[in-house]
């Protein structure tokens, strides 16, 4: 699976993003019934962490199934990834809220590891004439081709390019000047970083505003922004 993608399918109808769901699969629900969400025809993008912390993550994990449903990889589906190759991640996961992945059974385990291997890292919807980035935690370039371009070389000079946007969190939480506007897009799409608020710095957009913590998720009509 590449982990930079160009989404290719036609979108009949609105474009949405939400914020990190942790396994808070009712209150998506009961979220997208609230702002008429068409189920026939719009495109929900989830910012990645599925997963975790909440009580419905199995549920959040077939939403993979669906087809008015997609998602970029975020950390959560990396701990359980990475958790089920190496124990010495399994407590950091379960400390992080994964214990419900070790009480899966085997074969569920890998097929929660064969969707989460199928999410890019980088997602890319051209809509209405407009062209979205969908990235769950840090995108360290100003320019989007320049980061999608970083995924092709393997490692940046300092972090796995891969490792850092699902990670990272200095765009921001940063106050230095190295970070501007991304060229070559009109929006870029995080979570990870929870926010009280949906959040807007130049023209990037978090919106993980804390759905496990305190019942509000976010859920973006991109025609909007």
């Amino acid at each position: 699976m590449s982990l930079v993608k160009v989404w290719d399918k036609e979108i009949k109808g609105k474009l949405y993003a939400v914020g990190d769901i942790h396994g808070c699969y009712n209150l998506l629900m009961n979220r997208l019934n609230e702002i008429g969400f068409d189920f026939e025809n719009d495109l929900l993008v989830a910012v990645g962490d599925l997963v975790d912390r909440g009580i419905q993550n199995h549920e959040c994990v077939d939403l993979l199934n669906e087809d008015w449903f997609t998602s970029v990889r975020g950390n959560h589906e990396d701990l359980c990834i990475w958790g089920a190759e190496n124990n010495a991640a399994v407590k950091c996961h379960i400390d992080n809220g994964g214990e419900w992945f070790y009480q899966a059974n085997k074969h569920r385990q890998k097929h929660i590891i064969e969707e989460f291997l199928k999410l890019p890292i980088v997602l890319e919807v051209n809509h209405n004439g407009k062209k979205y980035g969908f990235v769950h935690g840090h995108i360290e370039q100003n320019d989007w081709v320049e980061f999608k371009q970083s995924f092709d070389g393997g490692k940046s000079n300092f972090r796995d390019p891969a490792q850092l946007a699902m990670w990272g969190r200095e765009r921001l939480n940063s106050d230095n000047h190295q970070y501007a506007h991304v060229s070559g897009i009109d929006a870029v799409i995080m979570g990870h970083t929870v926010t009280q608020k949906p959040c807007k710095r130049d023209n990037c957009y978090w919106i993980d505003t804390g759905a496990v913590h305190w019942g509000t998720m976010t859920i973006l009509d991109l025609s909007k922004v």
